[in-house]
C-alpha cells in the first residue's frame, strides 16, 4: 500500500515561501516610479507648455490630476488589497501605471495627458498601500521596521533625483522621455512581482467596503479643487462659489456616512485625539508649500532667468536632497523626544524658507535661492517624518494604517490645494498689475492689449511679443511681463509664509503617543 503522507507524494508541491529581499527589492522598485513621477512634473511642465500651450488651469491640471487620484481613492484600494489580494492590487496597480506613462508619452493634447495623469494617480494609489502591506506580511519585528525604512528610503531618493533625471531627459529627449522611461522599469518591477510576490490578504473581515464614503470623499476633493482653480482671475462669481458650496455639502455627507457606516472608510474615532487632526493640517500645509513652490519655482528658474531644463532640475536638488536626508534622520529624534520638536522646528523653517522664496527678484542670482530651498526640503522632510510619527502612535494599533493612510491623503491634498491656490494668487497678481508694469515701460496702447490678451502666458513666465515690434520695445515687454510673473510668485510665497506660521502653532497640539510607530510609513 502506498502512503500519501507528504504533498511531494501526492504530486502538489507547496507554494515557496516569499524571499524577503527580493519582495522589499521589488515592492521599492513599484514605489520608486510613483514617487519619481510626483517631482519630474515640475521640471518638465515648462517644456509641456511650449509644446501643448494649455491654460495655467489646465497645465495646474497636469500635476493636479495625478494628485488628487492618488488622494481620493488611496484609502479605499488600501482597504480592499488587504481584504483581498495585495499582490494583485500591487501588480494591476505598477501595470497601469506603466501603460499610463505610455500613453501620457504619446499625448497630442493637454486634455488627453490630463485624462492618463489621471489615471497614472489611480495606478499609484493601487500600488503604494498595497506594496506596504506586502512588506508588513512578509517582515516582522525590528526586520520590518529596517524594511520599511528601506521603502521609504527608495521613494526618497527617488523623489530627490526627480528633477535632475528630468533635467537630463527634457534637455536630451523632450518631455514625453520623463514618462517613457517608466515604462521598462515598470516592465521589469511587473515580473519580477509575478514571480516573486505571493497572494496576501492583511484581513478576514466580511461585508462591503464603503464605496459610497470613497465616491463622496472623491467627489468633496475635485469639487474644492475645481472651486479654486476657478477663481484663478480672482472673481468669486456664482460657479465658484457653486464648486467650493458643493465641496462643503459632499464634506459633510461624508463625515455623516462615515459616523453610520457600518465599516467606515476612515474611521473618525481617531480624531477625538487632538494630536490626530493637528498632525493631519500639518501635513496639508507642509505639502501646499512644497508642491506650489515647485510648480512655479521651475517655471521661473527656465523662463524668467532662462536656464535649460537639466539646470532647472540641478538647482532644485539642495531641497529634495535635504528633504530625503531628512526623512532619513529625523526617526531618530522622534524615537528620543517624541514627534513635537521636530513639527515645530520643520514648520518654523519652511516658514523661514518661504519668506526667503518671497524675497527673489527678477535678476536675484542662485545664491539668494538655494538656502531657501535647501531649508524648504529639510523642514518638510522634517514634518512629513514626524507627523507620521505622530499619528501612528495615537491611535490604536488596529487602526495603525487608517493613520498611516490619512497621512498619504493629506501630502496629496496639500499638494492639490498648493498648486491651485498659490498659482491662483499668481494669476490673480498676474492680472492685476501686468497694465501697470506695461505702462510704466512706456509700451504703447496697441502692443500692450496684444500682451494683455495673452496674459495667460505670461503667469506661465512665457511673455508674448508683438509681430514686428522693435528691440526696445520687446525689451520692456519682457521685463514688465517678467516683473509681473516674479511679483505673483513672490506674493503667493507671502501667503506661504503665512500658513507656515500657523502650522508653528498647531504643532503645539501634538503630543508623544503610547503606541509603537514601527509601522510609520511616509509617502513622498
Amino acid at each position: 500500500m502506498v502512503k500519501h503522507s507528504s504533498t511531494e507524494e501526492i504530486g502538489t508541491a507547496p507554494p515557496r515561501p516569499p524571499r524577503p529581499g527580493v519582495v522589499l527589492t521589488v515592492v521599492s522598485l513599484g514605489a520608486a516610479i510613483v514617487a519619481l513621477d510626483g517631482t519630474v512634473i515640475s521640471v518638465a511642465n515648462p517644456d509641456i507648455a511650449a509644446d501643448l500651450r494649455p491654460s495655467l488651469a489646465g497645465l495646474q491640471w497636469v500635476t493636479n490630476g495625478y494628485l488628487l487620484a492618488i488622494a481620493s481613492t488611496l484609502v479605499i484600494f488600501g482597504r480592499a488589497a488587504d481584504r483581498f489580494s495585495r499582490r494583485t492590487f500591487w501588480l494591476t496597480g505598477t501595470a497601469l501605471f506603466t501603460v499610463a506613462s505610455l500613453m501620457i508619452a504619446l499625448s497630442g493634447s493637454i486634455n488627453a495627458l490630463i485624462f492618463w495623469r489621471v489615471v497614472q494617480g489611480i495606478a499609484g494609489a493601487l500600488v503604494m498601500p498595497a506594496g506596504v502591506g506586502l512588506l508588513r506580511a512578509t517582515f516582522s519585528g525590528p526586520a520590518l521596521s529596517r524594511a520599511l525604512a528601506t521603502w521609504s528610503g527608495c521613494t526618497a531618493i527617488a523623489a530627490a533625483a526627480g528633477p535632475v533625471v528630468a533635467g537630463l531627459l527634457v534637455q536630451a529627449q523632450g518631455w514625453q522621455s520623463v514618462f517613457l522611461i517608466n515604462v521598462p522599469i515598470g516592465a521589469v518591477a511587473v515580473t519580477l512581482g509575478a514571480l516573486h510576490l505571493r497572494d496576501q490578504r492583511g484581513t478576514t473581515e466580511t461585508g462591503r467596503l464603503d464605496a459610497v464614503g470613497a465616491v463622496l470623499l472623491a467627489l468633496t476633493m475635485v469639487s474644492l479643487a475645481w472651486g479654486v482653480l476657478q477663481a484663478e482671475h480672482g472673481h468669486l462669481d456664482a460657479t465658484v462659489l457653486g464648486y467650493l458650496g458643493l465641496a462643503v455639502v459632499l464634506g459633510a455627507l461624508f463625515v455623516w456616512r462615515q459616523r453610520r457606516a457600518a465599516r467606515p472608510l476612515l474611521d473618525l474615532t481617531i480624531f477625538a485625539n487632538r494630536t490626530v487632526p493637528a498632525a493631519t493640517l500639518l501635513v496639508v500645509f507642509a505639502f501646499f508649500t512644497l508642491y506650489g513652490t515647485l510648480f512655479f519655482l521651475t517655471l521661473y528658474m527656465q523662463r524668467v532667468q532662462g536656464v535649460s531644463a537639466l539646470e532647472a532640475g540641478v538647482r532644485v536638488l539642495p531641497l529634495t536632497a535635504a528633504l530625503a536626508l531628512a526623512s532619513a534622520l529625523v526617526g531618530h529624534l522622534n524615537a528620543r523626544v517624541g514627534p513635537r520638536p521636530a513639527l515645530l522646528g520643520g514648520m518654523t523653517i519652511i516658514a523661514a524658507s518661504a519668506f526667503g522664496l518671497s524675497q527673489l527678484e527678477v535678476g536675484s542670482t542662485y545664491h539668494a535661492m538655494w538656502p531657501s530651498l535647501l531649508g524648504m526640503g529639510l523642514g518638510i522632510g522634517m514634518v512629513s517624518v514626524a507627523s507620521t510619527d505622530a499619528l501612528v502612535s495615537n491611535v490604536h494599533p488596529r487602526l495603525s494604517s487608517v493613520a498611516g493612510g490619512l497621512q498619504q491623503t493629506a501630502s496629496q491634498l496639500g499638494g492639490v490645494m498648493g498648486t491651485a491656490v498659490l498659482t491662483t494668487l499668481l494669476s490673480v497678481a498676474v492680472s492685476t498689475g501686468l497694465a501697470g508694469n506695461l505702462a510704466e515701460r512706456g509700451v504703447g496702447p496697441d502692443e500692450s492689449q496684444f500682451v494683455l490678451d495673452r496674459a495667460d502666458r505670461v503667469t506661465q513666465g512665457e511673455v508674448p511679443l508683438p509681430p514686428g515690434v522693435g528691440p526696445g520695445t520687446a525689451d520692456a515687454i519682457v521685463e514688465a511681463g517678467h516683473a509681473s510673473f516674479v511679483a505673483g510668485m513672490t506674493g503667493a510665497m507671502s501667503v506661504a509664509v503665512v500658513v507656515a506660521l500657523v502650522g508653528v502653532v498647531a504643532a503645539l497640539f501634538v503630543r508623544k503617543g503610547e503606541h509603537s510607530s514601527a509601522d510609520a510609513v511616509v509617502m513622498h
